[in-house]
């Protein structure tokens, strides 16, 4: 619960800024291509999070894990309120990197001290409960900065204010490494290479569940381009992170009290969130689908990597397969961006079935 409350106030913080940095970015005389290049940002995060993993399984001690969490929740909360002395666009461009490399790095080792502590409750419901209170962050971050430009803050005294959660979110970070400061499964590695072989298979099923999962800039720019009101897309989003924190507790609860076999339940959701978007269905209805398959991918994904691997690999086989998921997404969006309609659902239609059967595969194995 702390880890979640954590997570809760980290994403108060970074999410309400992310939804201004595109104009904060046109204040400080920035180009339209420099904003279209924050989204390398979530690149930076993916490969953060191999680098995160790999250093993790090298460490292999509780100090280590605790240290790369604590590292990436610093980097990735001190660069939002830094924000606000930014004089120039490029000082604000590298702080946004620097802000995604630092959630980057911490999630492996996080999610790993997750699923050891996750005891008796189960660890579909852990993370399922984790990803909700992300959500419920998000959806409070974009509002408080709303609150607060309405009350006539500029967008300096908009970045001090987000301090306050972040501050917040780093006391109950220290707060939880002192109840739970040492990890039975953190254990040294005897040499040699890291055992990727033990990691592919999850890594390539979630990689292609997400290369069929479309993302939601790619959505809101279709939605756009049909004349839908700029409004109406930002509530609908609104409207999936709500979906993604319900979708997560039922499938978490699913996972653990009626089959594994839920996870290749994901993919198919996912395909058609994807169907929806490169259809023209309405809004409403790809933002439900898209908030399941998102709410799917960060709790019962997370569950079959923990449940698929011995203690000491959790951290390294989170980090690899949070890079298959960054690659395989990108990849996937590119190509359903580029291609025909319909090319593009096929796509999505061989992406994410691929991505179903391999996972039922793994869940089986796990005795699901």
């Amino acid at each position: 619960m702390l880890l979640g409350l954590v997570s809760l106030f980290a994403d108060l913080t970074y999410e309400g800024a992310r939804g201004v940095v595109g104009p904060y970015l046109e204040f400080l005389e920035a180009g339209l291509a420099v904003a279209a290049a924050v989204s390398v940002g979530d690149l930076v995060a993916y490969v953060a999070r191999l680098f995160g993993g790999l250093l993790a399984y090298r460490l292999g001690s509780s100090g280590a894990y605790w240290g790369l969490v604590f590292l990436g929740y610093t980097v990735n909360l001190v660069a939002v309120p830094l924000l606000a002395f930014a004089g120039r666009w490029e000082e604000a461009f590298l702080l946004v990197l620097v802000e995604r490399a630092g959630k980057g790095l911490r999630a492996p080792a996080r999610d790993a001290i997750l699923a050891e502590v996750s005891g008796g409750l189960g660890r579909g419901v852990v993370y399922a409960v984790h990803e909700a209170m992300d959500q419920v962050g998000a959806i409070l971050g974009p509002l408080l900065v709303m609150a607060a430009l309405s009350s006539g803050f500029g967008y300096s005294g908009v970045f001090t204010l987000l301090g306050v959660p972040a501050l917040v979110s780093l006391l109950l970070l220290i707060l939880a490494y002192i109840l739970y400061p040492s990890l039975k499964s953190a254990e040294k590695p005897h040499g040699g290479h890291p055992p990727f072989v033990k990691v592919v298979p999850l890594a390539a099923a979630a990689g292609l569940s997400m290369a069929g999962f479309i993302h939601w800039i790619h959505a809101s720019f279709r939605y756009s381009v049909q004349g839908v009101d700029t409004s109406l897309i930002a509530g609908a989003y609104a409207v999936a992170m709500l979906v993604d924190a319900l979708a997560a507790i039922a499938l978490g609860v699913a996972y653990d009290k009626v089959t594994r076999g839920v996870v290749a339940l994901v993919p198919l959701v996912a395909a058609a969130s994807s169907l929806a978007v490169l259809l023209g269905a309405p809004l409403a209805l790809a933002a439900i689908l898209w908030g399941v398959a998102m709410g799917g991918f960060q709790s019962v994904f997370r569950s079959l990597v923990a449940d698929s691997l011995e203690p000491r690999l959790r951290g390294l086989g989170f980090g690899v397969v949070y890079f298959a998921m960054g690659l395989g997404w990108s990849v996937g969006n590119i190509a359903m961006a580029s291609l025909p309609v319909w090319a593009g659902a096929a796509v999505a239609l061989l992406a994410d079935g691929g991505g179903a059967v391999a996972m039922l595969r793994l869940a089986k194995k796990q005795g699901g």
